[in-house]
C-alpha cells in the first residue's frame, strides 16, 4: 500500500485520484470538506483532542459514497482510500476558500472603512 502526504495548501480545490490499494494521508484544518467525486471513499481519523493517548484512541472510519461530502469537525490527519477495489477521486476544499488572493486584504479594508464612517458620524 502506498501513501502520499501533503498539506491542504498544495491541494486546494484540485481533484486527487486514487488507484486500487493506494492511500492519501492529509493533515487537514477544521471544517475542511472532503467530496467524493468518483467512486466510494474510506476515511479514517482519530480524535485530535485525544492524540496524546496515541494508539489507545479508536480510529473513526467513515464511508463516503460518490457525490457525498464530509466536513472535518477538527484539525487532524485523515487517511483517504478507495472503499472498493476500483479507483476513486476526491476534492479537498478548505473552509472559506477565497476566489482571489485579495480576500483578507479586501475584508480588512472594508472593516477599516466601516470604522472610519462610524467615527466620522460620531464627530459630526
Amino acid at each position: 500500500m502506498s501513501a502520499c502526504q501533503s498539506r491542504i495548501g498544495s491541494a486546494r480545490g484540485t481533484t486527487a485520484r486514487l488507484t486500487a490499494g493506494q492511500m492519501a494521508v492529509h493533515d487537514l484544518r477544521a471544517r475542511t470538506s472532503i467530496v467524493a467525486v468518483e467512486g466510494d471513499l474510506q476515511l479514517e481519523f482519530r480524535d485530535h483532542s485525544l492524540a496524546w493517548l496515541g494508539d489507545a484512541v479508536p480510529v473513526t472510519s467513515i464511508t463516503l459514497h460518490e457525490g457525498e461530502c464530509f466536513v472535518t469537525p477538527q484539525r487532524g490527519v485523515v487517511s483517504i482510500s478507495a472503499a472498493q477495489a476500483n479507483a476513486a477521486a476526491f476534492v479537498l476544499q478548505p473552509w472559506r476558500v477565497r476566489k482571489d488572493g485579495h480576500g483578507p486584504i479586501r475584508e480588512a479594508l472594508q472593516q477599516l472603512a466601516s470604522l472610519v464612517k462610524t467615527r466620522l458620524r460620531r464627530a459630526v
